[in-house]
């Protein structure tokens, strides 16, 4: 009788270590590490992802304003986001001299990413400025 569940035992356990390490690597959905790619508008995007979320954010973006001129929006700080469970995230970054905030939205699918920067808000001389571009990138 003790060998019989004995048996049932070691199945159930084993069972039971092939749900958890499949809903682990199910939960991550992305692969750690560096990633880099292009927006739409032919400029670099870089960042790396890892257990505490997706950090060290380099992009930078055009946008159009309501003067008629272009401004060039570059990070400069680094932004730390969390990775929801379906690899989704959102980084906002703002700049210190202008009125200007930029969001990255994106969603991390085992070795590729994707997603999309908006950015507006308002320069010296009143200015209203916006643009919006999608991004994708690979793992490095």
């Amino acid at each position: 009788m003790r060998r019989a569940w004995a048996g049932v035992v070691a199945v159930c356990v084993a069972l039971l270590v092939s749900l958890l390490a499949a809903s682990t690597a199910a939960t991550a959905g992305f692969k750690h590490g560096r990633y880099a790619g292009s927006t739409d508008q032919g400029t670099e995007i870089s960042f790396k992802a890892t257990n505490g979320g997706v950090k060290r954010f380099s992009y930078s973006v055009t946008i159009q304003c309501d003067d008629g001129t272009t401004r060039e929006f570059t990070t400069g700080e680094s932004a730390k986001a969390p990775i929801s469970e379906n690899g989704r995230f959102t980084a906002e970054f703002v700049t210190p001299h202008d009125s200007i905030t930029s969001v990255v939205d994106g969603k991390l699918k085992r070795r590729k990413a994707r997603g999309s920067i908006e950015t507006a808000g308002t320069v010296e001389g009143g200015w209203e400025c916006h643009g919006s571009v999608a991004w994708s990138a690979k793992r490095q």
